[in-house]
């Protein structure tokens, strides 16, 4: 009687991984094929210009497409089945995944005797998309050694401090933005001549400050140590921004100091202390 139920659990197996995968690769044909038309109905319009604009704003033009059935047909489609065939497909690979597995397993289960996954069909649904964020996850970590090891070969040297000045890249690219050339990914082959960010160093790349300057710069702005840790720091910030807050000092000046003073607490993050306590080696 198992093997009997084996076999049937199998068989609608298979059934279902024909049908279904006939089916996406039927909306995978669709997709391409209308996405092909739309390229050429859009390529077809950039070549007219002024003459297709006139057309399309032509009443008598758009009554004669209405009329012309197989056209008006064959435009809407390249506009309609790329869109829902994306959405459909992903729908039909979410239904055989949960399919085939559920019908698979039941047959392994009565065949080889082994237990099954999920109790209902329902837990293999949530099994695929487990498996897609896996997926997911996997091909950006690859991304992510792929950058770092361009990364790495690119910038051996930069700025004064070796690559063994930091603990990972995460730490070297942190650095790399706060040179103001945003990141590697955003600047990957283009040029560095970005200004900085925030309100410090807001000069071009030339002769503006480095890491080590524009930390020392925050610093002498609180009134505090370069070796000072983030709590005084805060304590530092209170301090100032209280003296020179907009509403209590009514001075020339005021609202421009107290904007520095902010810009230069936020400067003093946690991540920049760490990172200057490293590179002057009183971590």
């Amino acid at each position: 009687m198992n093997k009997i139920l084996g076999y049937f659990y199998k068989g609608l197996g298979k059934f279902f991984d024909l049908i279904l995968t006939f089916l996406i690769v039927i909306v995978n044909i669709a997709v391409d094929l209308f996405s092909a038309v739309r390229r050429l109905f859009l390529y077809i319009i950039s070549m007219g210009g002024c003459l297709i604009i006139f057309l399309l704003l032509n009443p008598f033009a758009w009554q004669g497409l209405a009329r012309n059935k197989w056209l008006s047909t064959l435009i809407m489609l390249a506009i309609v089945v790329p869109l829902l065939g994306n959405v459909s497909e992903s729908f039909l690979k979410y239904i055989h995944y949960m399919v085939t597995e559920f019908f698979y397993d039941r047959a392994d289960h009565y065949l080889l005797g082994k237990a099954n996954e999920f109790e209902s069909i329902s837990g293999y649904g949530r099994a695929y998309w487990e498996k897609k964020e896996r997926e997911r996850i996997r091909q950006e970590e690859e991304r992510r050694k792929k950058r770092e090891e361009e990364f790495r070969e690119r910038f051996k040297d930069f700025g004064g401090f070796t690559w063994t000045t930091f603990d990972d890249f995460s730490q070297f690219d942190e650095f790399f933005r706060q040179q103001g050339y945003g990141g590697f990914y955003e600047n990957q082959g283009g040029s560095y001549g970005n200004n900085y960010g925030g309100s410090y160093g807001n000069q071009s790349q030339g002769g503006s400050y480095g890491f080590k300057d524009q930390y020392e710069k925050a610093c002498d702005t609180l009134g505090v140590n370069y070796s000072a840790d983030k709590y005084e720091v805060k304590l530092a910030y209170r301090k100032m921004a209280k003296k020179y807050h907009p509403d209590l000092n009514k001075e020339e000046g005021a609202k421009e100091k107290f904007q520095e003073i902010n810009a230069a607490y936020e400067f003093l993050n946690d991540s920049n202390i760490e990172m200057y306590k490293k590179m002057s080696g009183t971590n």
